[in-house]
């Protein structure tokens, strides 16, 4: 398998990675900010700012693992397809052992999804 492949690969995840800490990051800078600024001027900040806050506190609790898991299920198919259009038997193998780990972790995340949602239910 050509190293350019795999070096796009990994720039490419990379990429989404880095995209979406900075997003997060950017949401509770401009959540702070806003309390901030009402602390300062003596507004009555509303118990619904303060929940915001307390969301963000918690570990997730599962909150997005459906979609997390289905992209990272559907990378790695994606993955494993791109190694069968090669067609090279090399090229199979290498794509179909990086493919693995997203769809490991897809599958995980998706199940541990499905398990709370379940438990949930009939809880």
């Amino acid at each position: 398998m050509e190293a350019d492949i795999v070096m796009m690969i990994a720039m490419a995840t990379a990429v989404v990675l880095i995209v979406n800490q900075l997003g997060r990051i950017l949401r509770a800078m401009m959540l702070h900010r806003t309390i901030r600024k009402g602390i300062e001027h003596n507004n009555t900040l509303t118990p619904e700012l303060f929940d915001k806050i307390e969301e963000q506190k918690g570990s997730g609790g599962g909150i997005g693992d459906d979609r997390i898991g289905l992209v990272l299920l559907a990378i790695g198919l994606a993955t494993v397809g791109f190694g069968l259009i090669q067609g090279n038997a090399e090229n199979i193998r290498n794509l179909s052992s990086i493919a693995l780990f997203p769809l490991f972790v897809g599958a995980a995340l998706f199940g541990r999804w499905y398990y709370r949602r379940r438990a949930g239910a009939e809880g």
